[in-house]
């Protein structure tokens, strides 16, 4: 792909001396490795202050942002199955007659490697066995409930909910975004990109550069989350190797570094020759280890369970998919029967760790789906993922229930030791070991010969998975930084590359023994600003299908002036308004209310003036009354709710396309900008009725200056 001659219109710094060659933004380059490496120096000089910060965070996002968590992903769901199935559905991601460029086979196997392939290994036992028997009372949803058939069940169908499509939708969504702008439109592939349906040339700018340095931080703890659990499933895989190489951090740290060289080779190799060589490589391993545990092992136990478990998902998915722990998490349920803190230790992490990971996982979606449609591409990212992942935690979770379940039967005692022999086989009672062991020790049940054999296959497996996230997350996050350039310098791809080792090392030093605590919380924390930007993602991908598809009509009327009009026209005066609507918004939208309902503004500015500073007066009163604050959020909500009803009705009036739903986020969201362009528009209107009563607004834009309260007009660019 030829270089998108528009990327040159963002920041760029090019220099090259001698081999050395560097092209990149310089804004989200230098701002994201400052905040990274802030980051890491931060975990390194102070392990213990930041694994205690890190606990706090995670329980205050968990209290507080589990509705959004849960909301965020189902609406993302909803939108992609009304996309699917509507007409929009066999839009070309390229040109209409362009193929795809990777076959169906090789295709999959990227999208597995590169979404969840280490996470399988390190989940695909563990998951199950605790939500199974979690080792503590109360430490799963269901404790005390049912029978243990159904307990067993009940395990399996959290791990597929966790797992399956609203896994997926996340990366569907920006992969699917991000393949529109770039094949249809010949926009860098940045996430910058993105937004361009939305706010246009100012995707090019420092607006831009906040997205992708957003994208590039998050991307980085999300490819950082996926390599601490490789790590530490590795550290185990060489321990039940080599019981001189024990489970320590310092071993982890080594391991790290060691995969982070040959994942810079592989890196340099590019993303055809090396990403995807080593993509079939791991599933072919995965393949063999999963047709091997099917075949050994109760083979029809486990095709009742993938059937059965499959019908419970369904049934089911509506209950878990809004399920909140709204009661539990208040701590105060009488019987105590349910565990306060669950959700952010299961549910909201993996959302946050998916959320997190989707602008490396979209980017590189986006870079292997030219030339398909956009319902083969959900077929691709949402169904055919599914079902393989469903099998594999059905074979191996599976095998593991069943051999926890004989174990206890067997009569172990985790006290004395965890396992017993059996025909000559060790048979582990798995919820007495360590997440890290289980996956070996279900594999050693096979025989010690055996057992070793598939065990060196899976530390081999996982290695390559590992080598495979940092290569692709390297590449990716170069190609963000280097405004969506595909082939950026080697020197920056190492540079990435060893930042994201950096980054590992710092959470597992942050961690310690906790180590999961540190990548359960970098997850959720750098997942919970992304949620709102993937909501936007939606709106820009109807935004974009319909254009392509000639239903948006051109010459629809608009706002006489952008959403962003302050940034894109500065001068003194729009300084002075700015100022205005973010400390007295009630000004500029009382002013706009009186000209659009005709009556005078001074009744509409007192009200909003008397909420909105009602909200602030209640947030200070709370040092008198904690619960005043929540008096505040309640009349900040109605100020909000008052300014959206205004903004609707000046869209109605001048029929402007738009939605209730479009105006509340721009309100709730930038209210300082939307009440300033309801402003400025309605003065506009107001002067073309003046010299013209009969000629429309159409589309045209303007800017407006503000001289003794007059409006004065001159053309602009662009509108939102």
């Amino acid at each position: 792909m030829e270089r998108d001659p528009r990327c040159d219109r963002c920041h760029t710094f090019k220099v090259k001396l001698g081999p050395i060659r560097l092209n990149f933004n310089p804004v989200v380059t230098i701002l994201s490795a400052v905040i990274i490496w802030g980051f890491v120096a931060w975990c390194v000089s102070d392990p213990d202050g930041a694994s205690f910060h890190m606990g706090k965070i995670k329980t205050w996002i968990t209290a507080t942002f589990t509705w959004f968590y849960v909301s965020s992903v189902n609406i993302l769901i909803i939108f992609l199955l009304y996309l699917y199935f509507s007409k929009y559905g066999d839009l070309k991601l390229g040109k209409d007659d362009e193929k795809p460029e990777f076959s169906d086979g090789s295709y999959f196997t990227m999208l597995f490697a590169a979404g969840i392939g280490i996470g399988l290994f390190y989940f695909s036992v563990s998951e199950p066995i605790s939500h199974y028997a979690p080792g503590k009372k109360y430490g799963n949803r269901y404790w005390g409930r049912y029978s243990d058939n159904q307990k067993a069940q009940d395990a399996m169908n959290l791990t597929f909910y966790h797992w399956g499509f609203h896994g997926w939708v996340v990366y569907s969504v920006t992969g699917l975004l991000m393949s529109i702008v770039t094949y249809r439109k010949g926009l860098p592939m940045t996430i910058r990109s993105c937004f361009y349906p939305l706010v246009g040339d100012r995707i090019f700018g420092y607006f831009g550069d906040m997205i992708d340095i957003f994208s590039v931080v998050s991307t980085m703890f999300g490819v950082c989350t996926s390599l601490g659990f490789g790590v530490m499933s590795l550290n185990a895989g060489l321990n039940r190797l080599n019981s001189n190489i024990s489970e320590s951090t310092t071993n982890q740290i080594i391991i790290i570094w060691g995969v982070t060289v040959v994942a810079t080779i592989s890196v340099v190799s590019g993303l055809k020759v090396g990403i995807r060589r080593l993509s079939e490589l791991c599933f072919c391993l995965g393949m063999f280890l999963m047709l091997f545990v099917f075949f050994h092992d109760d083979s029809w136990f486990l095709l009742n369970l993938y059937v059965q478990s499959l019908g419970y998902y369904l049934q089911s998915l509506v209950q878990l998919a809004f399920h909140t722990e709204a009661f539990a998490q208040l701590g105060n349920a009488p019987d105590g029967r349910e565990a306060q803190q669950w959700m952010d230790s299961w549910t909201i992490f993996y959302w946050g760790w998916w959320v997190a990971f989707c602008p490396f996982v979209g980017m590189f979606i986006a870079k292997i789906s030219r030339g398909r449609t956009i319902r083969n591409f959900l077929n691709a990212t949402l169904t055919a993922p599914v079902i393989y992942i469903f099998m594999w935690f059905c074979i191996f979770g599976g095998a593991g229930l069943k051999m926890e379940r004989d174990a206890i039967n067997a009569g172990v005692n985790c006290s004395v030791s965890p396992y017993v022999e059996v025909e000559g086989n060790k048979l582990y009672q798995l919820s007495c070991r360590k997440d890290t062991q289980q996956f070996f020790d279900l594999l050693e049940q096979y025989g010690d010969n055996l057992g070793y054999v598939l065990n060196v296959i899976t530390v081999i497996g996982i290695v390559l998975y590992f080598v495979t996230s940092s290569d692709s997350g390297s590449l990716v996050i170069d190609c963000l930084s280097a405004n969506g350039n595909p082939e950026p310098p080697v020197v920056q791809r190492i540079f990435w590359a060893l930042t994201e080792g950096a980054c590992a090392t710092a959470l597992l030093k942050a961690g310690g023994k906790a180590a999961l605590t540190a990548l359960q919380t970098v997850a959720i924390a750098a997942g919970l600003p992304y949620l709102a930007i993937l909501l936007f993602m939606c709106v820009s991908i109807w935004q974009c299908v319909k254009e392509e598809a000639g239903d948006i009509d051109p010459n629809a009327e608009t706002f006489a002036v952008s959403l962003f009009d302050v940034f894109d026209n500065p001068s003194i005066h729009g300084l002075e308004r700015f100022l205005v609507a973010v400390l007295a918004p009630w000004w500029p939208a009382g002013r706009a209310a009186g000209k659009v309902y005709n009556k005078s503004s001074w009744s509409y500015m007192l009200i909003m003036a008397v909420l909105f500073y009602g909200w602030i007066l209640f947030e200070i009163l709370q040092v008198v009354d904690s619960g005043l604050a929540y008096v505040g959020w309640a009349v900040l909500c109605g100020f909000f709710a008052y300014v959206v009803g205004i903004r609707s009705s000046i869209r109605e009036d001048g029929n402007i396309p738009g939605s209730l739903v479009s105006d509340s986020l721009m309100v709730m969201f930038l209210y300082f900008l939307a009440v300033d362009q309801m402003d400025k528009h309605m003065l506009i209107a107001e002067q073309q009725k003046k010299e013209d009563p009969d000629c429309p607004m159409e589309n045209k834009t303007a800017d407006i200056v503000m001289e003794n309260g007059d409006a004065k007009t001159f053309e602009s660019t662009t509108f939102v």
